[in-house]
């Protein structure tokens, strides 16, 4: 059974993780983006779940965010386990 990682339960895990460490060190998506050289809609894309992302980006995001790739890797994993995404409130609706 083939399964798209991009909708599975872990990658909801992992860019909301990457969505917390930004807003816990108090950067801005526009503040990050221009350390990566990329455009903002990357990151939001990236943020929201709409975008896959690989290992090398997730480490550069560490970097930026003060983290070891070792400590990031443990948090997800406990978040994976205890499926923390699924207990946060959701979203505020955009306004139009």
């Amino acid at each position: 059974m083939k399964r798209d990682s991009l909708y599975s339960h872990e990658h909801a895990e992992l860019v909301t993780l990457l969505r917390d460490l930004r807003l816990e060190t108090g950067m801005s998506q526009a503040e990050v983006v221009e350390i990566l050289g990329r455009p903002q809609t990357y990151l939001s894309a990236v943020e929201i779940g709409d975008r896959g992302i690989d290992v090398v980006m997730v480490r550069e995001l560490c970097r930026i965010y003060g983290l070891t790739f070792v400590a990031f890797a443990e948090r997800l994993e406990k978040r994976i386990k205890t499926q923390e995404s699924k207990r946060r409130p959701p979203r505020r609706p955009r306004r139009s």
